[in-house]
Protein backbone atom coordinates (compact mmCIF):
# COMPACT_ATOMS: atom_id res chain seq x y z
CA UNK A 1 0.00 0.00 0.00
CA UNK A 2 1.16 3.53 -1.15
CA UNK A 3 0.04 6.56 -0.25
CA UNK A 4 0.72 9.45 -2.45
CA UNK A 5 -0.57 13.23 -1.33
CA UNK A 6 -1.29 15.11 -4.76
CA UNK A 7 -3.53 18.26 -5.43
CA UNK A 8 -1.31 19.08 -8.69
CA UNK A 9 -1.07 17.76 -12.00
CA UNK A 10 2.45 16.48 -11.26
CA UNK A 11 0.80 14.28 -8.42
CA UNK A 12 -1.91 13.06 -10.46
CA UNK A 13 0.63 11.93 -13.05
CA UNK A 14 2.91 9.89 -10.68
CA UNK A 15 -0.40 8.43 -9.34
CA UNK A 16 -1.06 7.38 -13.12
CA UNK A 17 2.05 5.74 -13.69
CA UNK A 18 1.92 3.58 -10.52
CA UNK A 19 -1.71 2.13 -10.94
CA UNK A 20 -0.37 1.40 -14.56
CA UNK A 21 2.31 -0.60 -13.14
CA UNK A 22 -0.10 -2.34 -10.75
CA UNK A 23 0.79 -0.39 -7.40
CA UNK A 24 -1.86 -0.51 -5.02
CA UNK A 25 -2.44 3.03 -3.89
CA UNK A 26 -4.61 5.31 -2.20
CA UNK A 27 -4.60 9.32 -3.65
CA UNK A 28 -4.84 11.86 -1.00
CA UNK A 29 -6.13 15.81 -1.89
CA UNK A 30 -7.06 18.22 -0.16
CA UNK A 31 -10.16 19.29 -1.41
CA UNK A 32 -13.63 18.89 -3.55
CA UNK A 33 -12.37 20.15 -6.31
CA UNK A 34 -9.16 18.25 -6.09
CA UNK A 35 -11.44 14.97 -6.44
CA UNK A 36 -12.45 16.45 -9.20
CA UNK A 37 -9.26 17.18 -11.16
CA UNK A 38 -8.05 13.65 -9.94
CA UNK A 39 -10.82 12.31 -11.15
CA UNK A 40 -10.32 13.03 -14.78
CA UNK A 41 -7.44 10.66 -14.69
CA UNK A 42 -7.58 8.12 -12.03
CA UNK A 43 -10.30 5.83 -10.90
CA UNK A 44 -12.55 7.24 -7.98
CA UNK A 45 -12.00 4.56 -5.82
CA UNK A 46 -8.32 5.53 -5.15
CA UNK A 47 -9.22 9.20 -4.16
CA UNK A 48 -9.48 10.23 -0.47
CA UNK A 49 -10.37 13.86 -0.23
CA UNK A 50 -10.60 16.38 2.88
CA UNK A 51 -7.27 17.80 4.98
CA UNK A 52 -5.55 16.21 7.28
CA UNK A 53 -3.45 16.80 10.44
CA UNK A 54 -0.96 15.50 11.79
CA UNK A 55 -2.95 13.55 14.08
CA UNK A 56 -5.59 12.43 11.74
CA UNK A 57 -2.38 11.18 9.64
CA UNK A 58 -1.80 8.84 12.18
CA UNK A 59 -5.31 8.30 12.91
CA UNK A 60 -5.95 7.03 9.31
CA UNK A 61 -3.27 4.92 9.44
CA UNK A 62 -4.70 2.64 11.94
CA UNK A 63 -7.24 2.02 9.12
CA UNK A 64 -4.77 0.93 6.38
CA UNK A 65 -1.08 1.49 7.05
CA UNK A 66 0.98 2.61 4.19
CA UNK A 67 4.34 1.12 3.36
CA UNK A 68 5.98 3.84 1.61
CA UNK A 69 4.43 7.43 1.33
CA UNK A 70 5.10 10.12 -1.69
CA UNK A 71 4.45 13.65 -1.19
CA UNK A 72 3.47 15.26 -4.63
CA UNK A 73 1.98 18.12 -3.40
CA UNK A 74 2.30 21.54 -3.91
CA UNK A 75 5.77 23.63 -3.01
CA UNK A 76 4.39 25.68 -0.49
CA UNK A 77 2.26 23.39 1.05
CA UNK A 78 4.10 23.59 3.82
CA UNK A 79 1.87 22.38 6.43
CA UNK A 80 1.29 18.83 4.77
CA UNK A 81 4.70 18.24 4.07
CA UNK A 82 6.17 18.91 7.49
CA UNK A 83 3.32 16.70 9.09
CA UNK A 84 4.15 13.92 6.70
CA UNK A 85 7.55 14.16 7.26
CA UNK A 86 7.01 13.77 11.13
CA UNK A 87 4.51 10.57 10.39
CA UNK A 88 7.11 8.88 8.30
CA UNK A 89 9.66 8.89 11.06
CA UNK A 90 7.60 8.41 13.97
CA UNK A 91 6.46 5.05 12.05
CA UNK A 92 9.56 4.46 10.45
CA UNK A 93 7.98 4.65 6.88
CA UNK A 94 10.15 5.77 3.77
CA UNK A 95 8.92 9.58 2.56
CA UNK A 96 9.35 10.52 -1.27
CA UNK A 97 9.27 13.86 -1.73
CA UNK A 98 8.81 14.89 -5.55
CA UNK A 99 8.80 18.67 -6.28
CA UNK A 100 8.35 20.47 -9.54
CA UNK A 101 11.95 22.24 -10.96
CA UNK A 102 11.96 25.50 -10.49
CA UNK A 103 11.84 28.04 -13.39
CA UNK A 104 14.91 30.58 -13.44
CA UNK A 105 14.13 33.86 -13.33
CA UNK A 106 15.65 36.73 -14.18
CA UNK A 107 15.26 40.66 -15.34
CA UNK A 108 15.34 44.20 -14.97
CA UNK A 109 11.68 44.07 -13.46
CA UNK A 110 11.39 41.06 -11.26
CA UNK A 111 12.07 41.14 -7.82
CA UNK A 112 12.26 38.32 -5.52
CA UNK A 113 11.40 38.13 -1.95
CA UNK A 114 10.86 35.43 0.80
CA UNK A 115 7.18 35.77 1.67
CA UNK A 116 3.47 36.74 0.74
CA UNK A 117 4.54 39.89 3.90
CA UNK A 118 7.12 41.23 1.97
CA UNK A 119 5.08 40.60 -1.65
CA UNK A 120 2.61 42.98 -0.27
CA UNK A 121 5.01 45.17 0.92
CA UNK A 122 7.16 45.98 -2.34
CA UNK A 123 3.27 45.59 -3.95
CA UNK A 124 2.10 48.79 -1.55
CA UNK A 125 5.15 50.41 -3.76
CA UNK A 126 5.28 49.09 -7.06
CA UNK A 127 1.35 48.52 -7.98
CA UNK A 128 -1.71 50.72 -8.31
CA UNK A 129 -3.73 47.60 -10.15
CA UNK A 130 -2.01 44.38 -9.48
CA UNK A 131 -2.23 40.84 -9.86
CA UNK A 132 -2.41 37.99 -7.86
CA UNK A 133 -1.33 34.79 -8.94
CA UNK A 134 -0.76 33.00 -5.73
CA UNK A 135 -3.66 31.29 -4.74
CA UNK A 136 -6.28 32.54 -2.27
CA UNK A 137 -5.22 31.23 0.93
CA UNK A 138 -2.21 33.41 3.30
CA UNK A 139 -3.32 36.42 1.31
CA UNK A 140 -4.08 38.46 4.35
CA UNK A 141 -2.01 41.24 3.87
CA UNK A 142 -3.24 42.24 0.17
CA UNK A 143 -6.79 42.18 2.07
CA UNK A 144 -6.35 45.39 4.48
CA UNK A 145 -7.35 49.04 3.27
CA UNK A 146 -3.99 49.96 2.05
CA UNK A 147 -4.87 46.94 -1.40
CA UNK A 148 -8.39 48.24 -1.58
CA UNK A 149 -9.70 49.03 -5.29
CA UNK A 150 -6.10 47.54 -6.41
CA UNK A 151 -5.83 43.92 -6.27
CA UNK A 152 -7.71 41.35 -8.56
CA UNK A 153 -7.17 37.61 -7.45
CA UNK A 154 -6.81 34.57 -9.75
CA UNK A 155 -7.19 31.39 -8.82
CA UNK A 156 -9.05 28.04 -8.83
CA UNK A 157 -12.54 27.89 -9.46
CA UNK A 158 -12.92 26.23 -6.36
CA UNK A 159 -16.82 26.74 -4.89
CA UNK A 160 -15.13 26.39 -1.14
CA UNK A 161 -11.87 28.85 -1.89
CA UNK A 162 -14.01 31.40 -3.82
CA UNK A 163 -16.72 31.47 -0.65
CA UNK A 164 -13.95 32.09 1.84
CA UNK A 165 -12.50 35.58 -0.22
CA UNK A 166 -16.34 36.19 0.39
CA UNK A 167 -16.34 36.11 3.56
CA UNK A 168 -13.11 37.86 3.85
CA UNK A 169 -14.76 40.98 1.38
CA UNK A 170 -13.48 40.58 -1.07
CA UNK A 171 -16.00 42.00 -3.94
CA UNK A 172 -16.61 39.44 -6.47
CA UNK A 173 -15.80 41.43 -9.74
CA UNK A 174 -11.81 41.33 -8.24
CA UNK A 175 -12.37 37.54 -8.28
CA UNK A 176 -10.55 35.52 -11.49
CA UNK A 177 -11.88 32.00 -10.80
CA UNK A 178 -10.06 30.19 -13.53
CA UNK A 179 -8.17 27.21 -14.34
CA UNK A 180 -5.02 27.39 -15.54
CA UNK A 181 -2.29 27.38 -16.62
CA UNK A 182 -2.61 29.91 -19.44
CA UNK A 183 -0.58 30.86 -22.29
CA UNK A 184 1.12 34.21 -22.47
CA UNK A 185 -1.62 35.55 -24.82
CA UNK A 186 -3.71 34.81 -22.58
CA UNK A 187 -2.25 35.98 -19.45
CA UNK A 188 -0.94 39.52 -22.01
CA UNK A 189 -4.78 39.70 -22.57
CA UNK A 190 -5.73 39.73 -18.76
CA UNK A 191 -3.31 41.98 -17.88
CA UNK A 192 -4.14 44.62 -20.35
CA UNK A 193 -7.82 44.06 -19.92
CA UNK A 194 -7.41 45.10 -15.51
CA UNK A 195 -4.66 47.52 -16.59
CA UNK A 196 -2.32 45.59 -14.50
CA UNK A 197 1.12 46.87 -13.87
CA UNK A 198 2.53 44.41 -10.87
CA UNK A 199 2.08 40.78 -10.94
CA UNK A 200 2.39 38.57 -7.55
CA UNK A 201 2.88 35.39 -8.49
CA UNK A 202 5.13 32.25 -6.47
CA UNK A 203 8.17 29.89 -8.01
CA UNK A 204 5.73 27.27 -8.66
CA UNK A 205 7.60 26.18 -11.64
CA UNK A 206 6.81 25.40 -15.42
CA UNK A 207 3.42 23.36 -14.41
CA UNK A 208 2.14 26.24 -12.15
CA UNK A 209 2.32 28.48 -15.21
CA UNK A 210 4.86 30.93 -14.43
CA UNK A 211 7.44 31.09 -17.43
CA UNK A 212 4.01 32.33 -19.37
CA UNK A 213 3.17 35.01 -16.90
CA UNK A 214 6.85 36.48 -16.55
CA UNK A 215 6.73 36.37 -20.56
CA UNK A 216 3.45 38.25 -20.57
CA UNK A 217 4.61 40.63 -18.27
CA UNK A 218 8.32 41.43 -19.39
CA UNK A 219 6.43 41.86 -22.94
CA UNK A 220 4.35 44.90 -20.85
CA UNK A 221 6.76 46.37 -19.09
CA UNK A 222 4.76 45.27 -15.65
CA UNK A 223 6.71 45.03 -12.37
CA UNK A 224 6.64 41.22 -11.21
CA UNK A 225 6.99 40.41 -7.47
CA UNK A 226 8.42 36.36 -6.83
CA UNK A 227 7.79 34.92 -3.92
CA UNK A 228 10.45 32.33 -3.15
CA UNK A 229 9.81 28.41 -1.81
CA UNK A 230 10.32 28.05 1.33
CA UNK A 231 13.24 25.94 2.32
CA UNK A 232 12.49 23.18 3.82
CA UNK A 233 15.25 19.94 4.33
CA UNK A 234 13.56 16.68 2.53
CA UNK A 235 14.92 13.44 3.95
CA UNK A 236 14.35 11.96 0.13
CA UNK A 237 13.79 14.66 -2.93
CA UNK A 238 13.20 14.37 -6.74
CA UNK A 239 11.70 16.89 -9.56
CA UNK A 240 11.74 14.23 -12.01
CA UNK A 241 8.52 12.08 -12.33
CA UNK A 242 10.22 8.75 -13.96
CA UNK A 243 12.50 8.93 -11.14
CA UNK A 244 10.00 8.55 -8.19
CA UNK A 245 8.82 5.98 -10.40
CA UNK A 246 11.75 4.17 -11.08
CA UNK A 247 12.77 4.44 -7.49
CA UNK A 248 9.79 2.58 -5.66
CA UNK A 249 10.28 -0.11 -8.45
CA UNK A 250 13.53 -0.75 -7.41
CA UNK A 251 12.90 -0.63 -3.07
Amino acid sequence: MLWLFSGTSDGNKIAQDLISQKCHLKVFVATQYGKKVAAETLPRQVIETGRMNESEIFQRAELEAPEKVIDATHPFALEISRNLMEFCQARQIPYIRYERPEEPMAGENIHIVNDIEQASEKAKIMGKHILLTVGSKNIEPFLGENFQGRIYIRMLPDPQLIQHLLSKGVPPDRIIAIQGPFSISMNRAMMVDFSIDCLVTKSSGKEGGVPQKIAAAKELGIFVIVIKRPEIKYPLLFSDRDEVVKHINNS
